[in-house]
């Protein structure tokens, strides 16, 4: 529920710094290609890493109800959230710089500069907005790996003062029935 609030506010946001920027069409601010261009090389990273598996079970594991997964499980979602973060991010930097230099080798009109200048600012608004989006699942996933390890490390502890305490109540017997073996 709390996953479906942030996303309502962000769109909400959106919508709101859209309509006091004075864009009346929402599509007017969205270039297919350049979102596509991003969210490859986010997937093509995953992909190249073995993490895509990982990544898509990070949705089911911080959205959902599922809490019996394993630390190793845990971190590996994390693992591969944090590296789509930063392909995505890195990504959208060296696309943006890809559009500045194409910038300097087009000739000097105007409106050709204002596109690239778009596009430019589209590819490093999309990387940043991604990022945003992936910011509540990492935070779930961290806080998730937490408190695995604090009830692991409490069960633990509770488990080896179980096993000293029942080691001390029987450290007689053993001792007298391993002495008995030896004679006998």
């Amino acid at each position: 529920m709390a996953w479906l609030f942030f996303v309502a506010m962000m769109v909400f946001i959106i919508c709101w710094a859209g309509i006091m920027a004075g864009w009346g069409n929402f599509w007017g601010m969205f270039d297919f290609p350049s979102l596509m261009m991003v969210a490859l090389i986010g997937i093509s990273t995953l992909a190249a890493s073995g993490l895509w598996k990982d990544f898509l079970n990070a949705f089911r594991l911080a959205v959902g109800k599922r809490k019996n997964a394993g630390l190793l499980e845990w971190k590996r979602a994390k693992e591969a959230v944090e590296l789509f973060m930063k392909a995505v991010k890195y990504g959208g930097f060296f696309i943006a710089l890809m559009e500045f230099v194409n910038l300097y080798n087009t000739p000097d009109d105007p409106w050709i500069w204002r596109a690239n200048l778009v596009v430019m600012s589209l590819v490093v608004l999309y990387a940043f907005g991604i990022n945003v989006l992936l910011l509540p699942i990492r935070s779930r996933l961290s806080v998730n790996v937490i408190e695995y390890m604090q009830n692991g490390e409490e069960y633990e502890e509770n488990r080896e003062y179980e096993g000293d305490r029942e080691y001390e109540e029987n450290k007689d017997n053993v001792d007298m029935e391993s002495i008995k073996k030896d004679k006998g």
